[in-house]
């Protein structure tokens, strides 16, 4: 019986190859999928180095301030909304700073919005969607009511409300970036936990699943060991998408004024540069591309890994 198990279960493995080594060879052939890793691998090395980087430091008044002296060969020193140059790569804004250095300072807030909240909001979606999906019967009932109650939720409007009362409560907005980050992942599972679900439904019907009951598999194996595996290709993609959607919510909070007062983001760079627009288009037209940059990144990456880790494809 476990011969007939092992050989009802090939999906993971190729002949004389690793699953993660026939992964990668199908990875590198997908062109949109490694243009997303070279972007997000960019983009998380300035994360990174920021401060090798970044030619000067946050929130830091070139010439005018002693940490922050004027580069070698500059002529000029503090000056506000000057044109991209080769001093000023992305030029300053309307306070003078630096925005090359500031977006390099916003990649890290960035990366920790995006897969701190998707790290909360996969796991409850993973447990809740294979625990409903194999169980089924009223488990799989109590759990979907539960999921659509907070498929209706206005997450968002929870999210400025908390940030509102936080800002009001404490007098500034100290921490608001882990409540962003946690509220995101709390309420944010929903969608995911159902799709997983419905792969759930059907992979449990696959013939080595069947099998491994009837050999007395504890219902634990039989998640993590059977189905866990065949839709990690969907997980993979969710938590990318997951990762984008995240960033950009981030985003959207801070451009709003609900944002940490006290870490620098992209979403505050563009806050700050909307009364600016006219005089220094520049100072907000950077951070959006970053933005945009790492979000189409994410998901060029996703669907490349999603193609790349489907057992059900096969050479």
């Amino acid at each position: 019986m476990y011969k007939r198990l092992r050989d009802l279960t090939p999906l993971w493995r190729g002949s004389g190859v690793s699953q993660w080594g026939l992964a990668w060879r199908r990875l590198r052939r997908n062109k949109a999928a490694l243009a997303g890793l070279a972007v997000v691998g960019i983009i998380g090395v300035m994360a990174i180095f920021q401060n090798y980087i970044a030619l000067y430091p946050a929130k830091c008044l070139v010439g005018l301030q002693p940490q922050c002296p004027a580069a070698s060969g500059r002529t000029d020193s503090w000056q506000i909304r000057v044109p991209p140059s080769l001093h000023d790569p992305f030029g300053t804004d309307g306070s003078g700073y630096d925005v090359y250095s500031q977006i390099v300072y916003g990649a890290r807030p960035a990366f920790l919005v995006g897969i701190g909240a998707t790290a909360i909001s996969m796991a409850l979606a993973i447990l809740i969607g294979l625990v409903a999906g194999y169980a089924g019967g009223w488990v799989d009932n109590v759990l979907m009511r539960i999921t659509e109650v907070f498929l209706v939720l206005p997450f968002f409007l929870i999210l400025l409300v908390f940030l509102r009362v936080l800002e009001a409560g404490t007098g500034s907005g100290t921490g608001a970036l882990w409540i962003i980050i946690a509220i995101i992942g709390v309420f944010s599972w929903s969608g995911a936990a159902r799709i997983i679900r419905g792969e759930v439904l059907h992979v449990r019907e696959f013939e080595y699943v069947a099998a491994s009951r009837q050999i007395g598999s504890s219902a634990r194996r039989i998640l993590f060991r059977h189905l866990f595996p065949n839709v990690l290709h969907i997980i993979i993609v969710l938590a990318t998408l997951q990762i984008a959607g995240s960033i950009l919510t981030e985003a959207g909070v801070s451009f709003l004024g609900f944002g940490d007062t006290n870490t620098l983001t992209w979403g505050r760079l563009l806050t700050d540069a909307s009364s600016n627009v006219k005089q220094a288009w520049w100072a907000g037209a950077f951070p959006g591309i970053f933005i945009t940059l790492l979000v189409m990144g994410f998901n060029l990456l996703g669907n490349g890994l999603r193609d790349a880790l489907d057992p059900r494809l096969r050479e």
